[in-house]
């Protein structure tokens, strides 16, 4: 009975301490576990950088004493100043700019030393579709030869890939743009228009064809705005050329419903790049690479009155009464109440001269900015906007970024740092 009771009271002690420890216990806050702002200053980098910081990284620290003090931009520059910024974030951003397929698996090229550049050094951003520059970076095991390796070729380009170099601190702006004139020599760029006029660009769309292409994946990635948006059936076809049948499968109907809609536009714009062309030997524009004036193979085919590339009215007998190309002028035939309404056209749009002038009336209307607004947006916050529901927010974040004066890097830094980007 004895080693009953005292077996019993054992038990019975051991379960009230047991009890009271229980009791005692409560839940265990890390220290390690990160706080809102600790989570909002590694999400603004990791959306800047491409990159995580580690866990004991002093960087979290500083960003979160800026975000306690309401600094938000501050701490997003924090993010920037590091080089992933650039090499990563921007660059990858600028490559799907730069190819035909809109895609980041290609080569580095000029347009993305330029993109990065220009982000970098915080000049107008407009100067992206009207700069006489390019960027260009050196190394030991670095080609750089201004014809072979810059303007024949990309070599220069792969080479700074290759060694690894690091663009954010290594590249460096050029002024003039040159255009080779035999395997040695180069001429200045008779009309450049920033990255329009650079040999990824030039090459992606002015390749064959019939210049048609500069014009749309202009509109497409510095608009934002693919073809068929910006079609209208209502304006002129007077700029319309003679290699477009009036008459598809006889029926009139169809051009004037379908084709015309998208050409009107398109063709209007397109007499901006009527000197320009671009074959294995880079590009090529008319009034530096003549029939006579260089070797056979860096000649251009060209009317010998106008300059005018003979591809810009081939097939011109498929509607003889059709537009002839005879000089780089423009019109600008998006200027009807849908499209103006949506471009918000500036200055001296309705018509204009050449690569450069072209440039200028893209790079001046609102739609631009917006435009750029939209990329960085979906860039740095993986996430689609569109441009008819989010209309007004893009027309505000337009306006920011010309108000900062054009500036990408800031703009980066405000987009990764919206509400619509953190939550």
């Amino acid at each position: 009975m004895m080693r009953f009771l005292m077996t019993t009271l054992i038990v019975v002690g051991l379960l009230s301490v047991g009890q009271s420890v229980h009791a005692q216990v409560k839940p265990v806050t890390s220290a390690a576990d990160p706080s809102a702002m600790e989570l909002k200053a590694r999400k603004i980098y990791e959306r800047l950088t491409g990159t995580k910081l580690p866990a004991d990284s002093p960087i979290v620290s500083q960003m979160v004493a800026l975000l306690n003090k309401g600094d938000v931009m501050g701490a997003a520059q924090i993010a920037t100043a590091d080089n992933n910024f650039l090499n990563i974030t921007v660059k990858l951003m600028a490559l799907k700019l730069s190819t035909r397929d809109e895609t980041i698996k290609t080569e580095l090229n000029d347009m993305v030393a330029t993109f990065i550049g220009v982000t970098r050094d915080q000049t107008d951003a407009r100067e992206l579709l009207t700069g006489n520059i390019y960027y260009m970076g050196s190394g030991a095991n670095v080609r750089s030869d201004m014809v072979a390796d810059l303007l024949i070729s990309n070599n220069h380009y792969v080479d700074l890939e290759a060694q690894r170099v690091n663009l954010a601190t290594n590249l460096v702006r050029r002024t003039g743009q040159q255009i080779a004139t035999s395997a040695t020599t180069s001429v200045a760029n008779p009309d450049p228009a920033g990255v329009l006029t650079l040999r990824a660009f030039m090459g992606a769309h002015a390749s064959a064809g019939t210049n048609r292409r500069l014009v749309e994946y202009t509109f497409r990635e510095f608009m934002c705005v693919p073809l068929n948006d910006w079609a209208d059936t209502g304006a002129s076809d007077v700029r319309i050329g003679r290699d477009i049948d009036r008459f598809p499968g006889g029926d009139h109907m169809k051009f004037a419903t379908s084709c015309k809609g998208c050409h009107t536009v398109m063709d209007g714009f397109r007499g901006a790049f009527a000197k320009w062309d671009f074959d294995a030997l880079g590009i090529k524009h008319s009034d530096v690479n003549t029939r006579g004036g260089s070797p056979a193979e860096y000649r251009i085919a060209a009317d010998t009155t106008t300059g005018v590339v003979i591809k810009m009215n081939r097939n011109n007998s498929v509607f003889p009464s059709g537009y002839v190309t005879t000089n780089t002028s423009f019109v600008n035939n998006a200027i009807r109440t849908k499209n103006a309404d949506f471009f918000e056209w500036r200055g001296d749009a309705l018509s204009g001269n050449g690569a450069a002038g072209f440039g200028r009336v893209v790079s001046n209307s609102r739609r631009f900015s917006q435009c750029m607004a939209k990329t960085v947006f979906e860039t740095v916050c993986r996430k689609s906007l569109d441009p008819v529901n989010d209309k007004a927010r893009l027309k505000e974040w337009g306006d920011e970024f010309e108000q900062n004066g054009y500036k990408l890097k800031a703009l980066f830094e405000r987009m990764a740092t919206k509400t619509e980007c953190l939550n």
